[in-house]
């Protein structure tokens, strides 16, 4: 819950940075701003490999897994950094009519697989070791450094270039705190060591990881860099702007996730059962906060981008409305995906991201030359739809039914008469919107019966505990 609670805070710290990015930069230098990071966030899977994922999830199961792979797996990210280095910025050269300006920053950015190279392996040790609290800190540490300095290069209007080299300028200093961090708590790392005759196995085990890292980095920015060539770079700032409005609230489930990632499996290895009913039980939460989200997004989707951006940065609300619905499919398949991997299924969840972003790309080659950043957002919704739906079906076949699908249809006929209360709502201030259609959608779940007495039990004695006085 620490560790949850500290993401909740930054990424709402993060939604308020990202809407001051956009008012200051614009609709045209964010949009090479953005293309900037899909093109480079694109190719960085070839700085990891997946190994980063596996050498966490071995530690989770066997803390002294630290011994044999860790120095093993910076010394091959080292080799990556610079195969991929090379490659992104030679493949922006050579590929794309980029301007000199986004190929420096393209080149900025890649100084970051280096820094990456010590703070992945170092974040490993100690989230595999379920230490979320310090994880969260260091997290938290790199997020606000990152937005002082950027903040300061926005204000003194020296334009999206620098602020991509705030984050090389602060990584040295998240570098420092992930070692101290490290030995303070004695969490590693190990003597040097490294193995050369295991780095093929190494990398042979993180594929099913980088595969998946690829699909679902694939999925987030393939859009964005079809677009660049069919519409202009104010265009696609408006949506990445509407874009990135459903990152911030999917990254509070990432941050979940992330928190609950160690712990199912080290659960998983020993007592396998115990992750049947967290499953059916998280999948039922995410739905109870991410559908009513959705559907209130849509329909007030011109009030939103009204009252956060400039005047300029209005026809964001039009792609905004349909991805929305982005929202509650990716929190579930992203969930989804954790879960795979916690139970070994990690195979499976990277042929299902294959599928997605080979669908994406192809829903955008289609969609986009016709309808521009319309057809993005409905090519991103279809994607994480079929996703979701291929989840479901893995995850079935793993744990067995057990969501209960009479419930789930409650939550959902409650959602809708939720979306009626605000379409009549419609011509009020979105202050009074939100409060009110929250408020009748939380008391007709708890009387609609969307959850068992059990679950309304645990929600109730949760909040009782946090809110009981604490005794000397």
């Amino acid at each position: 819950m620490f560790g949850i609670a500290a993401q909740l805070a930054l990424k709402a710290t993060n939604f308020l940075f990202t809407i001051f990015i956009v008012n200051q930069l614009g609709g045209s230098a964010y949009g090479q701003y953005t293309i900037v990071l899909a093109w480079a966030g694109l190719l960085s899977f070839i700085g990891d490999m997946g190994i980063t994922t596996y050498l966490s999830r071995e530690i989770s199961r066997d803390a002294s897994k630290a011994n044999d792979l860790f120095w093993d797996t910076v010394t091959l990210r080292f080799i990556l950094a610079i195969v991929c280095s090379i490659f992104t910025i030679g493949a922006a050269q050579v590929l794309t009519d980029y301007s000199g300006e986004m190929i420096l920053g393209i080149g900025l950015y890649t100084i970051t697989y280096f820094f990456s190279m010590f703070i992945a392996p170092l974040g490993s040790l100690i989230s595999g070791n379920e230490r979320v609290d310090i994880a969260s800190i260091l997290n938290v540490v790199m997020q606000v450094s990152f937005m002082v300095v950027a903040a300061i290069f926005l204000l003194l209007n020296l334009g999206f270039v620098w602020l991509v080299l705030a984050g090389p300028l602060t990584m040295p200093l998240v570098l420092v705190l992930h070692i101290w961090a490290v030995r303070r708590y004695r969490l590693g790392p190990p003597r040097f060591h490294i193995n050369p005759r295991m780095w093929w196995s190494v990398l042979k085990a993180g594929l099913p990881f980088a595969f998946i890292q690829l699909a679902s980095t694939f999925a987030v920015r393939i859009d964005t860099i079809v677009l660049s060539s069919y519409v202009s770079d104010e265009m696609i700032g408006w949506y990445n702007t509407a874009y990135n409005l459903t990152l911030i609230l999917t990254g509070f489930a990432v941050s979940f996730n992330n928190a609950l990632f160690p712990t199912l499996a080290r659960e998983h290895e020993n007592n396998p059962e115990i992750v049947r009913p967290v499953y059916y039980r998280l999948v039922k939460m995410l739905l109870f906060i991410s559908l009513p989200i959705a559907v209130g997004g849509m329909l007030t989707a011109g009030k939103i981008v009204a009252l956060l951006y400039k005047p300029e940065i209005a026809p964001a609300a039009i792609p905004l409305a349909i991805i929305v619905w982005d929202i509650p499919l990716s929190m579930y398949h992203m969930f989804s995906s954790y879960m795979s991997t916690a139970i070994r299924t990690e195979h499976r969840a990277a042929r299902i991201y294959i599928s997605m972003g080979v669908l994406n790309l192809v829903l955008n080659l289609l969609l986009v030359p016709q309808f521009g950043v319309i057809g993005a957002a409905f090519a991103t919704v279809v994607t994480d739809l079929v996703g979701a739906a291929q989840f479901y079906f893995l995850l079935r076949e793993k744990l067995g039914a057990g969501l209960g699908f009479k419930r789930l249809a409650r939550l959902g006929m409650v959602t809708a008469v939720m979306g009626v209360l605000i379409f009549i709502l419609s011509d009020q201030n979105l202050f009074l919107i939100i409060p009110i259609s929250a408020t009748a959608y939380l008391a007709m779940i708890w009387m609609s019966g969307a959850f068992t007495p059990d679950e309304r039990g645990l929600l109730t004695g949760f909040i009782t505990r946090r809110l009981r006085p604490r005794t000397a």
